[in-house]
C-alpha cells in the first residue's frame, strides 16, 4: 500500500489519473492507495472542487481503466456522455477514462475510487459507454462491495497470492453491484452465494471445512447451498476442491523462497501431502515436484 500526502492537487493525479482540477478551498487532498492485483482502490478526502479530463489529460494517462466512484461523504456529479450523475453516500457511478468527463463536489467530499482496466470492466458490463454517468443505487451488493474495499485497504501486507484473491472476491462483488445498471436489483441469492464463495476464500486453509461446515458459517442448510450453485456450472463441492487447488498451484510456483509440497498442503487445508498430490495430478496432469520443475 502506498500512501500520499499531498501539498496540492497533485496526489489525485498521481492516483486518480490525470485531471485538471481547481480546488475552492485551502484543505490539502489526501489520498491511500491499494494494490488489487491489476485493479486498485483509492480513498480519498477532499474538499469543494471542479474537475476535468479533457483530450490532453487523457494522452498522459497511462493504460486504460474504467472507475467506479463510491462516495462515503458528501457528493459528487460526475457528466460524462450526455449524463450527469450525483453520487451521495451509498450509491456509486462509473466513469470511462478514455472519453472526456467532467466532476465537481460542494463541499468535503469522502469516497473510495476503484479503478479496473477497461478490457475487464467491459466483461463485468458489457456497455460501458451507455454505462457511465449513471447512479449505481444502494444496494446488498454495493454495501458488501465497500465493506470489501475497507477492509483491503488496511491489508498493508498482502502477498501475491493474497493480492489475487482480493481480486477475484472484487470482480465478483462489482459484477453483483453493477446488476443493478441493465437488470435492476440482483435476486439475493446472488448476494448470498457471493457471502459464501468469500467464506470459504477466508478459510481454504481449514483442513475441517467441508460443505455441512461451509453452511453452517453462512446460516443456511447444505441443500440451500447447493442450490446456491446450481446456475454457476460447478457443484459447491466442485467450487471449494477447485479454490484449494488454485491456491495451492499459486503457492507452489510463487517466486522466491520455495514452499515445502507438505507446507503447501497445509496451507490449503488438504489432510495430507499424499492427498493433496494426488488431487493435483488429477487437476494439472502432473504432481506438485514436476510443475515446480517445470517452472524452475
Amino acid at each position: 500500500m502506498t500512501i500520499l500526502d499531498a501539498e496540492r492537487f497533485g496526489a489525485i493525479s498521481l492516483s486518480h489519473l490525470p485531471w485538471a482540477l481547481r480546488l475552492d478551498g485551502a484543505e490539502v487532498p489526501r489520498t491511500r492507495e491499494a494494490d488489487l492485483g491489476g485493479s486498485r482502490v483509492v480513498r480519498c478526502r477532499i474538499g469543494a472542487m471542479t474537475g476535468r479530463r479533457s483530450p490532453s489529460e487523457i494522452r498522459q494517462t497511462s493504460g486504460e481503466f474504467v472507475a467506479l466512484l463510491i462516495v462515503h461523504r458528501g457528493e459528487e456529479t460526475l457528466t460524462q456522455g450526455g449524463r450527469s450523475a450525483t453520487v451521495r453516500p451509498g450509491t456509486a457511478a462509473l466513469w470511462d477514462g478514455v472519453r472526456p468527463v467532467e466532476c465537481g463536489t460542494p463541499s468535503e467530499l469522502v469516497k473510495h475510487t476503484l479503478f479496473m482496466p477497461r478490457e475487464l470492466m467491459r466483461d463485468l458490463v458489457p456497455n460501458v459507454e451507455t454505462s457511465v454517468a449513471r447512479q449505481v443505487p444502494a444496494s446488498t451488493s454495493l454495501r458488501l462491495l465497500t465493506s470489501w474495499l475497507q477492509s483491503s485497504m488496511r491489508e498493508t501486507d498482502l502477498d501475491a497470492v493474497g493480492t489475487r484473491a482480493a481480486e477475484r472476491v472484487t470482480i465478483d462483488l462489482v459484477r453483483s453491484a453493477l446488476g443493478a445498471l441493465h437488470d435492476g436489483p440482483r435476486d439475493t441469492r446472488i448476494v448470498r452465494l457471493l457471502q459464501v464463495k468469500d467464506f470459504i476464500e477466508r478459510h481454504l486453509a481449514d483442513p475441517d471445512l467441508d460443505l455441512p461446515t461451509v453452511a453452517r458459517g453462512n446460516s443456511m442448510s447444505v441443500r440451500y447451498l447447493h442450490l446456491l450453485f446450481d446456475s454457476t456450472g460447478e457443484t459447491a463441492g466442485q467450487f471449494l476442491r477447485r479454490r484449494r487447488l488454485d491456491r495451492a498451484h499459486e503457492l507452489l510456483l510463487a517466486p522466491g523462497a520455495p514452499v515445502s509440497v507438505t507446507e503447501v498442503a497445509v496451507r490449503t487445508g488438504f489432510d495430507s501431502p499424499s492427498t493433496f498430490s494426488r488431487a493435483y495430478r488429477n487437476r494439472f496432469g502432473v504432481s506438485p515436484r514436476e510443475a515446480r520443475r517445470r517452472e524452475a
